[in-house]
């Protein structure tokens, strides 16, 4: 497993990256050695946050982040997060039993200024659509991602599709 480290406003001492890197090599036993596992560090006048994504080579995406006062609190709440959706991830496939290829999703595109006056879109997104999946499926990686929608090509239908949280559960927008 490799773990990509990268701060913004704190300097990471020896004592941060080994915390780091022996509480995320715990997760080396439910991952494949190839996974590749991003945290970045931020520090504000009020508070330090964390945040980890691990790729895997079938393009599931695990994220997790924590803001908290104490940044070693932090990576141990984040370390938690994650242990969860990967326990989670592979309760589902089990259930299901499928493999980890049935559900996909693509990185996402890098904050774009554009200099409109109002309104301004802050942030583009690209999703391959092009793996249908399941309505479920779509949940997992949405709650997965920690997101509170996403867009997927459903494979009864072939249309695209979005999933919601709703207070009630969850919503489904088809395209008529």
């Amino acid at each position: 497993m490799k773990i990509s480290i990268t701060s913004k406003k704190i300097k990471i001492t020896d004592t941060l990256r080994e915390k780091i890197e022996s509480t995320f090599t715990n997760l080396n036993k439910f991952l494949s050695d190839d996974t590749e596992i991003y945290v970045t560090l931020n520090v504000t006048k009020r508070s330090q946050k964390i945040e980890a994504t691990i790729y895997t080579k079938t393009g599931t995406i695990l994220r997790a982040e924590n803001t908290r006062d104490d940044l070693y609190v932090a990576i141990d709440e984040v370390y938690d997060k994650l242990y969860k959706q990967i326990r989670k991830l592979k309760t589902q496939l089990m259930k299901r039993n499928q493999s980890n290829e049935s559900i996909r999703f693509k990185n996402l595109d890098e904050y774009i200024d554009l200099n409109y006056d109002y309104p301004v879109i802050k942030r583009f997104k690209k999703f391959d659509l092009d793996k249908p999946m399941t309505a479920d499926e779509a949940i997992l990686q949405m709650e997965l991602l920690e997101h509170n929608f996403f867009v997927f090509r459903n494979s009864a239908t072939e249309d695209i599709n979005v999933i919601y949280k709703r207070h009630d559960g969850y919503g489904l927008i088809e395209q008529v």
